[in-house]
């Protein structure tokens, strides 16, 4: 091979350098092959000498990543160093392969730890937040009632519904209870002693009727409208002129202890008080209840049931499990750090190791 057939292979072989990096490397071998001639040597000798110019132009690429990774220590410039190193090599190569895929089971560590961390955030946030402001609350599907708030303390608000589906059918105002049936619906109220207090519309005409007169003292009509002091009802139930049936009990601190309700299909059944608290809900053949202790999910053949923790509620399952989540996802994060400086560490040395070698073997061979 001659002088000018190696310079050319070995351009060739530099591809990937900067074009100055390359220009620079050839003027110095050129230099080189100059200075041998000067001491006699021949063409074919000096060539035989620095070997392989493929082989040659890896080490040299491995030589000049290393300088500018030292210039610029950047994970993108050790890459390129660890990319050249492997390619000197098929030994280089093979010791390449495991660290490849320790990083790619390093990477899958970030993702988990990450994931774990972000979920037990927000099962936490969640819990929070429905203890704290009632959010999110259970709803009868279709009915247009629902209870405000949920939780150890029992529910609250159970006489209210949303102003699109009812238009203001029952409603609390400072303390009374409002009452502006629809044309064919009724309302049965039952006091703390057990009367009874209907509220009716028929033809346009609201009528109010109770078994005692008493009783029927507690109603006022105004203005198509029925007040009635709503601490001294403990029980409300409305038909409807579709079919539908809402019905809600109160005790005594005007917290709602059961709630049934039917619409359109749907059946809804709560316990929102004392210790066999539950709630239920019936769609078709769907069924979802949930109580203290278990959320069961039933679905034509399909069926899932979560239980709650030893001891705990679902609440607080659902609690512990989200700091259980959040726990883990801290320490995983903080070992693959701990993980990712300690393989850090260990690559600068061994990429320092092998550019000393390549070092060696390039003085050597320009010696020769």
């Amino acid at each position: 091979m001659t002088r000018k057939e190696f310079l050319r292979q070995l351009e060739q072989a530099l591809s990937g350098l900067k074009p100055e990096a390359v220009r620079e490397i050839l003027a110095d071998y050129d230099e080189y092959f100059s200075d041998a001639q000067a001491d006699g040597r021949d063409e074919a000798e000096v060539v035989e000498a620095l070997g392989s110019p493929q082989k040659l132009a890896r080490e040299l690429k491995a030589q000049t990543h290393y300088r500018q990774w030292q210039e610029h220590r950047s994970f993108a410039n050790l890459t390129r160093v660890v990319a050249s190193i492997a390619g000197l090599g098929v030994l280089n190569f093979i010791l390449a392969i495991p660290l490849l895929v320790y990083l790619l089971f390093l990477t899958m560590g970030y993702i988990a730890s990450v994931g774990f961390l972000l979920s037990g955030l927000a099962v936490v946030l969640a819990w929070g937040s429905h203890s704290l402001f009632g959010w999110p609350q259970f709803t009868s599907d279709g009915s247009g009632w629902y209870i405000g708030r949920y939780g150890d303390s029992g529910a609250e608000m159970a006489w209210r519904s949303e102003m699109d589906d009812h238009s203001g059918q029952v409603w609390i105002d400072k303390g009374l209870l409002m009452l502006e049936p629809d044309d064919g619906d009724r309302f049965e109220l039952k006091t703390s002693q057990g009367a009874l207090l209907l509220v009716s519309k028929s033809g346009g005409k609201l009528a109010v009727d109770a078994s005692q007169p008493a009783v029927r003292e507690l109603a006022r009509i105004d203005d198509g409208q029925v007040s009635i002091d709503g601490g001294a009802i403990r029980e409300l139930k409305l038909r409807e002129d579709s079919g539908d049936v809402f019905t809600a009990r109160v005790d005594d601190g005007k917290r709602l202890e059961t709630l049934d309700a039917s619409a359109g299909g749907t059946v809804l059944k709560l316990v929102a008080s004392g210790p066999n608290g539950s709630i239920s809900l019936k769609d078709g053949d769907s069924t979802l209840e949930i109580s203290e202790r278990s959320i069961e999910l039933k679905d034509g053949m399909d069926h899932i049931q979560i239980d709650a923790l030893p001891g705990l509620s679902v609440g607080m399952s659902a609690l512990a499990v989200g700091l259980m989540l959040l726990l883990g996802g801290s320490l995983g994060l903080v070992f693959c750090v701990w993980l990712t400086r300690l393989t850090w560490r260990a690559l600068v040395a061994y990429v320092k190791y092998q550019i000393e070698l390549v070092s060696g073997k390039g003085g050597e061979n320009a010696a020769a």
